[in-house]
């Protein structure tokens, strides 16, 4: 298996005494109003601290660290000078690698005591980090230096090659993360670093409350300096007109989490224009802008925070008046990170037969043998498969001993019977079904209980093989659903069922604008994710607009009322010629009722049509219809992911379009809990960087790319799932819908259906260019 070279995306500089890598994802010229206008579009709203530090706010802060109310800066300084000498030796590793690194002017008391070993800066700014390097490369000839320019997140996969090494965080950084950010921030550092490798961190502890404000209100001016800076930069690179004098700096000490909280306070009423990216915001009188936090720790709370991701404490540095800490932790074993997930096969299996076992529970046993639809499998088929292939691919593929049933292989072989002749099949009943699926989930668990989880087998690293087969199960759960909304004359009675929620916040901006520039599109993972969405590549978009919102049924109606489904032009040759042979004139479950007034069947049931949820059950053909007559078109995959998944701060994708956090309840309408989509804005938590809305959950979305595979596609583990359906005439689908489990959907996860089902949870959003 050929590991993915973390150099990729990186370019070397080579200078006089030292070298730099630097990240060849250069941030978008309007990477900072994007910015803006994410903290801007929260309630309440937060700017992101690292906009304070242009050349002006660096110049400032420097000035800060001088005064004499700010003691972190000299504190640290100190405790570095007095204990570099046993902090190299008790980490006894030949390079410090330093996170932010700035100046380096604090860390050259820990570089003194490192003669003739390696020093790594990372820094975000390549000019800093040019002039930094080089004045450390004349000032210690005999350290090797060489810099990387890019984010942490960024930096992180070029740190293995560098073990055995001690991590440097300094400044009490750490303190501007909130928890949550906190526990990625470790997660993301432990899985980056080797057994053995060391972290230092410097904290700043909690103490009095007049010393800590104190800090952050200097009498000289210059923290109040640093926030209205923020605000002149605005000015000077996005053209506001913000009047500097309407802005003050606040900064007091919160007591119930144990933090500074920074804001800028407006005097009168503001406005913030961005004509650039279509955004303006009004900022009321006495309304304050959070733009910085600062935490403050007790030492123990640390340490057994680094714990949870494998890092034990190796010594504590603290100053006498225990103003400062800087504390030194040896990562011994990340199991304690990982804890949970290797062994959380089990758990996923349970989770994904419990509720395929409630879909089919309220079903007669007719409802369940009988092939309702030629483009859909009697269900009792899909329940057969899902045990057939756990069986191939749980107890054959690590068993080769395993004996082999070729006659039961052949029935749930989906592409040696295509969906229209599974009818004819010698199917089980369904009470055969059932046993089958629970004599093959026993054995399953036999094997679990004695299953070695090799690194070294791709099929059982991080237990990949059991996520697999649970999201093979989600995934025809999800199916099943499908065959049960195609039911005549039923009415579905879920086990569990909760209503749609309304929207939250409301739809004022219609789309996002996504600044040109290449981004990662795909994946490494291989603990999760299937070949189809491997390998990561990066792909250069330019500039474009994605609707923040999937289309709704208003909209959607509003289509149709204006003839969308009579006008030639709205329509593709195959689109039109599909139009004329189905005579298909709205969505697969819009119904007209008496009163002509559209009702929606669902389940069986038919209700008032709800304007502001999104449009569910249309072709790729219709979607395309209706951005040709919105003046827009279908997003490409790329276009998607990257509206969905990069973070331009941190240059990285995320996994979930608000981060790396599992899926909840107050994320995304998933899970089969809802059977319809929530109204638009429902979900705000659940927003990618951008600020596009559901871009997991509630509808799958058309795309206008053709399913291929990326440079580099690879079959793994069987050829099946994905690559016999390349270049077979499928359109891509992503984001999931309220009928998938969270098992089976991410940022990455490729979907695909030919342009003219209809039977799937599909929507879709529009883009444009420009």
């Amino acid at each position: 298996m050929t590991r993915p070279d973390p150099t990729d995306g990186f370019r070397r500089e080579r200078h006089r005494g030292f070298a730099l890598d630097v990240d060849a994802l250069e941030e978008p010229a309007d990477g900072f109003a994007q910015s803006v206008v994410r903290g801007l579009s929260d309630h309440p709203r937060w700017l992101h601290c690292r906009w304070l530090y242009d050349d002006r706010g660096s110049e400032i802060f420097e000035r800060i660290c001088e005064q004499p109310e700010y003691y972190q800066t000299r504190t640290e300084a100190a405790l570095l000078a007095e204990h570099a000498a046993q902090i190299r030796r008790a980490a006894a590793a030949p390079t410090v690698v330093e996170l932010g690194s700035g100046s380096s002017v604090k860390t050259r008391h820990l570089l003194r005591a490192w003669p003739g070993g390696r020093y790594v800066p990372v820094d975000i700014s390549l000019g800093m980090l040019r002039q930094s390097c080089a004045a450390l490369a004349a000032e210690l000839p005999r350290l090797e230096v060489r810099g990387i320019a890019a984010s942490y997140e960024r930096a992180f996969p070029l740190l293995r090659e560098l073990s055995p090494l001690v991590l440097v965080f300094l400044g009490s950084t750490i303190g501007n993360l909130n928890p949550q950010e906190t526990a990625d921030f470790l997660d993301r550092v432990s899985a980056a670093l080797g057994p053995g490798d060391h972290f230092l961190i410097g904290i700043d502890l909690v103490k009095d409350v007049r010393t800590l404000e104190a800090a952050y209100n200097d009498r000289a001016g210059w923290s109040a300096a640093f926030t209205k800076n923020l605000f002149a930069r605005m000015n000077r690179e996005l053209g506001t007109r913000l009047d500097l004098d309407a802005i003050e700096h606040v900064a007091y000490y919160d007591g119930q989490l144990d933090r500074i909280e920074i804001f800028a306070r407006f005097r009168r009423e503001e406005v913030i224009e961005l004509p650039d990216i279509g955004r303006r915001f009004r900022i009321a009188r006495g309304e304050m802008i959070l733009t910085e936090i600062s935490r403050k720790f007790q030492v123990d709370e640390v340490a057994a925070n680094a714990a949870r991701f494998g890092f034990e404490t190796v010594g504590v540095f603290s100053d006498p008046t225990r103003a400062f800490a800087v504390l030194l932790t040896r990562l011994r074993d990340r199991r304690p990170a990982t804890a949970g997930r290797e062994s959380s096969a089990d758990a996923h299996l349970a989770a994904a037969r419990t509720r395929t076992l409630e879909l089919v529970e309220p079903l007669t046993d007719e409802q369940v043998t009988r092939q309702h639809r030629p483009i859909m499998s009697p269900i009792v088929w899909d329940l057969g498969h899902i045990a057939n292939y756990e069986e191939i691919w749980s107890i054959r593929a690590l068993d080769p001993a395993a004996p082999v049933t070729e006659d039961v292989d052949w029935i749930y072989d989906p592409v040696a019977n295509p969906r229209p002749s599974r009818k004819h099949l010698p199917l089980p009943d369904r009470d055969g079904t059932l046993a089958y699926m629970h004599q093959v989930r026993t054995r399953v668990r036999r094997q679990l209980a004695q299953v070695n989880f090799d690194p070294s087998d791709p099929l059982l690293a991080h237990g990949y093989v059991y996520k697999m087969i649970a999201q093979h199960e989600a995934q025809h759960s999800e199916t099943i659903l499908q065959t049960i909304q195609l039911i005549e004359d039923l009415t579905y009675e879920p086990g569990r069922r909760v209503e749609p929620r309304r929207a939250a916040v409301s739809m004022d901006v219609e789309y996002a604008v996504i600044p040109a520039g290449p981004f990662v599109i795909g994946t490494d993972d291989r603990s999760f994710a299937y070949d189809n969405e491997r390998p990561a590549h990066v792909v250069e978009l330019g500039r474009y607009r994605i609707d923040l919102a999937p289309v709704t049924n208003g909209q959607y109606l509003a289509f149709m009322l204006d003839g969308g489904y009579r006008r030639r032009d709205l329509w593709t040759e195959a689109g039109w010629l599909w139009l004329k042979e189905t005579g298909v004139g709205h969505p697969a479950q819009w119904v007209l009722g008496p009163d002509e007034r559209w009702l929606e069947r669902s389940f069986g049931r038919l209700a008032p049509l709800v304007f502001d949820r999104p449009v569910v059950h249309v072709s790729w053909y219709e979607a395309a219809a209706y951005a040709r007559w919105a003046g827009k078109r279908l997003p490409t995959e790329a276009e998607w992911e990257k509206a969905a998944a990069w973070d331009l701060e941190t240059r990285v994708a995320r996994r979930y379009p608000w981060g790396d956090a599992p899926p909840s309840e107050d994320h995304a309408n998933l899970d089969q809990r809802t059977f319809a989509p929530a109204a638009v804005g429902a979900y705000p938590r659940g927003r990618s960087y951008f600020g596009c809305h559901q871009m997991i959950g509630d509808v799958w979305e058309w795309t206008a790319s053709d399913f291929a595979p990326y440079p580099g596609f690879v079959a793994f583990p069987y050829r099946e799932y994905s690559e016999v359906h390349f270049g077979k005439g499928h359109k891509a689908l992503r984001g999931g819908s309220w009928a998938t489990r969270p098992v089976a959907v991410r940022n990455t996860f490729r979907n695909w259906d030919l342009p003219q089902r209809r039977q799937i949870f599909a929507g879709f959003r529009c883009a444009a260019d420009g």
